[in-house]
């Protein structure tokens, strides 16, 4: 088994846990969360759900659930 790949994927469904987290928080749907964004609905579901490793909005996430995106990334504060 490569264990870079298991790690990074581990990392990635931790982020995906953390913007599902906030996003709850702040009572969006997914949809209302995606157009605030400027995404699909499909696109955030496959954030959310793991399945995209790379967040071309991430910052824009960060901004939108009102979050340090430090946080959306290690889980902690700066």
């Amino acid at each position: 088994m490569d264990y870079t790949n298991k790690a990074v994927r581990c990392f990635m469904e931790l982020i995906s846990q953390r913007i599902k987290q906030k996003r709850l928080e702040n009572n969006f749907s997914q949809a209302q969360l995606a157009k605030k964004v400027g995404m699909r609905q499909q696109s955030l579901q496959a954030i959310e759900s793991g399945k995209t490793k790379r967040h071309r909005l991430f910052f824009e996430l960060a901004e939108a659930l009102q979050c340090d995106p430090h946080w959306l990334l290690y889980g902690d504060k700066q």
